[in-house]
């Protein structure tokens, strides 16, 4: 009888053993997968590396009033200093200017109408959060709205929920999905409607601007 009792205490013993390393790696599993979780200001940092991005979008909007989506597909170019280039090829041509100070707006072959903020407050508001969106500048989301960073596969998540008008009017909720760029911006308004913008073949070569890019943004 000792015997067993004492092959069952060391059984007994092992099996605590075990639990405890198993508890252990499980903890260390945690503080490893807590430590690589990044931050907003990692992330801010991140997408600031890359102080030029060119690529291809496909945005769909989604209206109620509408039984099919609404799809168009382009190029775009985003520059830390200069602003935002956005050019819609399909359905029909578009191009969008947006600087510090200025918005450009051309469709097709006709004159560009250029605005500023004392032209149109509203609509030079809402272009520059949508730089700000499309930049990752955290630091200026973080003024207008609740944001929410999570990891999501070997990428990242961005969830901002608007705090305050004009923008709580207008928007349930804006997600922003990427990796080392921005892949996918969803913008859910507040009356049903949302658009969704992927973004696919995005480079940061060349880094110099063509003549004609130059020209796009002395507005």
């Amino acid at each position: 009888m000792g015997l067993f009792t004492l092959t069952a205490d060391v059984q007994a013993a092992d099996a605590q053993v075990a639990k405890a390393q198993v508890a252990k790696a499980q903890v260390a599993k945690a503080q490893v997968a807590k430590a690589q979780t990044i931050t907003l200001s990692e992330l801010q940092q991140q997408l600031a590396e890359h102080h030029l991005v060119r690529g291809d979008f496909t945005q769909t909007r989604t209206m109620e009033m509408f039984s099919q989506p609404l799809v168009s597909q382009g190029q775009f170019l985003l520059t830390q200093q200069q602003g935002l280039l956005w050019q819609q090829t399909a359905p029909f041509p578009v191009k969008l200017t947006l600087t510090a100070d200025k918005l450009s707006q051309q469709f097709g072959d006709q004159p560009a109408q250029v605005m500023s903020a004392s032209d149109n407050p509203m609509v030079f508001y809402f272009s520059h959060v949508f730089l700000s969106l499309f930049k990752g500048d955290t630091s200026q989301l973080m003024e207008q709205f609740d944001l929410t960073l999570s990891e999501q596969g070997n990428g990242w998540q961005l969830v901002l929920v608007p705090t305050s008008a004009p923008l709580n009017a207008v928007f349930r909720d804006i997600t922003i999905v990427g990796d080392q760029h921005i892949n996918q911006l969803r913008l859910n308004e507040v009356r049903g409607d949302n658009t969704l913008i992927d973004f696919s073949h995005q480079r940061t070569t060349p880094a110099a601007l063509s003549a004609e890019e130059q020209r796009a943004f002395q507005l």
